[in-house]
């Protein structure tokens, strides 16, 4: 069996903390079914770099992630890109 690299709920956190970052929001007011475009206003260089922060923090974590720019473009809510981001994470082999 092998290891969970990392949650949709992990996940999901992490990136609510980066939009509260990134959008200056609170972060109460963002939950899984929050929307980037109509309910946060958000554009595509907000999310690339809301996206970016949470790859940055899992690779921390040793948690490598594989979500290529055009898939950003294709996310319609907050959990949507929690689900996809922990479905593209593998963990890192100790160096």
């Amino acid at each position: 069996m092998t290891e969970t690299a990392v949650t949709p709920d992990e996940v999901l956190g992490l990136l609510v903390g980066r939009i509260e970052e990134v959008l200056d929001l609170d972060a109460d007011d963002v939950g899984a079914d929050t929307r980037f475009d109509e309910d946060l206003h958000a554009d595509s260089l907000d999310l690339v770099e809301m996206v970016e922060g949470v790859e940055r923090s899992l690779r921390e974590r040793g948690v490598s992630v594989a979500l290529r720019d055009d898939e950003l473009l294709t996310l319609r809510t907050v959990g949507e890109a929690a689900a996809r981001i922990a479905a593209g994470a593998s963990r890192q082999a100790p160096s």
